[in-house]
């Protein structure tokens, strides 16, 4: 009787334990949820996606330089940007990131510095941020563009020397 008793008492005791934190986490994301919002996380995703399809439609004629294109090749070229366009928006859809976003947050802040970011995204300097967060994540991007474009020969001629002396290795190792 005493043995029914007690896990009956233990599994009310994991229940009355479990609850304040149940509903401390509902509250916890919540709040992320309220953050989101104040971010324009979906709007941000929008012209991320954007920008990526604009960072396409820049590489194709580096892609195909040097070649003639006529009209039906250029109707082929349009419709391959648009599918990988397409490939792009759905990879970065909202509902799609959103809940694993709510677990990266969840995991990644506790709740009073949940409540600490959503008193800075409440101000106006919270709101600029938020505003030209789009503008300089895609400026820093072309920085960083530009840098690994720079070094991408110096990258090239090394690849190449790499191969050859691996190629020269495994000959040696043949002989």
């Amino acid at each position: 009787m005493f043995r029914v008793n007690g896990w009956i008492a233990a599994a009310a005791l994991a229940i009355v334990v479990a609850l304040p934190a149940h509903a401390d986490d509902v509250s916890k994301r919540a709040k992320i949820e309220e953050m989101f919002t104040l971010m324009h996380m979906q709007q941000t995703l929008d012209q991320l996606a954007d920008q990526q399809a604009g960072q396409m439609k820049k590489i194709m004629p580096q892609l195909l330089a040097g070649q003639t294109i006529g009209p039906d090749d250029q109707k082929q070229i349009d419709a391959f940007m648009d599918q990988l366009t397409a490939m792009v928006r759905d990879a970065i859809q909202w509902d799609k990131l959103k809940p694993q976003y709510e677990d990266l947050y969840a995991a990644t802040y506790d709740e009073t510095t949940i409540d600490g970011m959503l008193a800075f995204y409440r101000t106006d300097a919270g709101r600029a941020m938020v505003a030209k967060q789009p503008e300089l994540i895609a400026k820093s991007q072309g920085i960083a563009q530009a840098q690994l474009t720079a070094v991408q020969p110096k990258m090239q001629a090394a690849f190449v020397d790499f191969a050859a002396k691996m190629a020269k290795s495994a000959a040696a190792k043949q002989k």
